[in-house]
């Protein structure tokens, strides 16, 4: 090919051992479909690709959730729907209370921080 997934392969594997080698737990989340970005309607189709988030994350289990959490943010990071338990859940859940439970999944400013920069120090080292 163009040599374009080679040089994913790297960037991805940097950010891995970026996050890993600094004992950070991470999700990884691949997908496969069009390329993001406005196209002229007289453009040929473009080929599809392949789409890859990765995020820093706090350790689920050291997560300071109540037992009542009525969800999870693993679940909603990965899947990017909010899944809930029951309808009492559904008939009680404000915009406010989802945004504290995924605040508590989230990375501090400054670790993210941090992870933004060991990233591309890690693929100059390569």
């Amino acid at each position: 090919g163009d040599g374009g997934a080679e040089v994913s392969g790297l960037d991805i594997s940097s950010g891995i051992n970026a996050e890993y080698g600094r004992d950070i737990p991470y999700d990884l989340m691949i997908t496969y479909g069009d390329p993001c970005g406005d196209r002229d309607a007289t453009e040929e189709i473009p080929k599809p690709v392949i789409r890859v988030a990765l995020w820093p994350v706090h350790p689920s289990d050291e997560l300071p959730l109540p037992e009542e959490t009525p969800f999870r943010p693993a679940v909603c990071e990965l899947s990017g729907h909010i899944l809930l338990h029951d309808k009492a859940a559904y008939d009680s859940l404000t915009e406010e209370k989802i945004l504290e439970i995924l605040s508590l999944a989230a990375l501090e400013k400054d670790k993210f921080q941090e992870m933004r920069e060991a990233v591309p120090a890690a693929h100059d080292r390569g």
